[in-house]
């Protein structure tokens, strides 16, 4: 049996973490522990440098204390855009596409409650 990727653990954990995104409660801190898996997990991917930005600065707001809803609303769909597109890539398998678009709806979903 293949090995997960890094990625792909993270990818499911977060589905996890997350359900449909609807009606989720995350602490800024669990959020800043996902966020901090997903830059081990992109590092050094050369196509992920502008959602690792997003994420760094996700993970800055939600750190300081005083999180943003506004910015976070603005980040999360912009993660969405960028993880759809990602889905459409032919190098992605179709699981790895579904997961994707499921993951996308899912910020999408999270996104509405900022």
């Amino acid at each position: 049996m293949e090995e997960a990727t890094l990625e792909q653990r993270m990818l499911t954990d977060t589905l996890g973490a997350f359900g449909d995104g609807s009606s989720l409660v995350i602490s800024p801190e669990r959020g800043i522990l996902l966020i901090e898996g997903w830059l081990n997990a992109l590092r050094g991917d050369v196509g992920a440098e502008r959602i690792r930005t997003e994420l760094e600065t996700l993970r800055d707001d939600l750190a300081s204390g005083e999180p943003d809803g506004n910015m976070i609303r603005h980040l999360l769909l912009s993660m969405a855009s960028h993880t759809a597109v990602l889905a459409g890539e032919p190098s992605v398998n179709d699981g790895q596409a579904d997961q994707l678009r499921q993951l996308a709806n899912v910020l999408r979903n999270f996104s509405s409650q900022f």
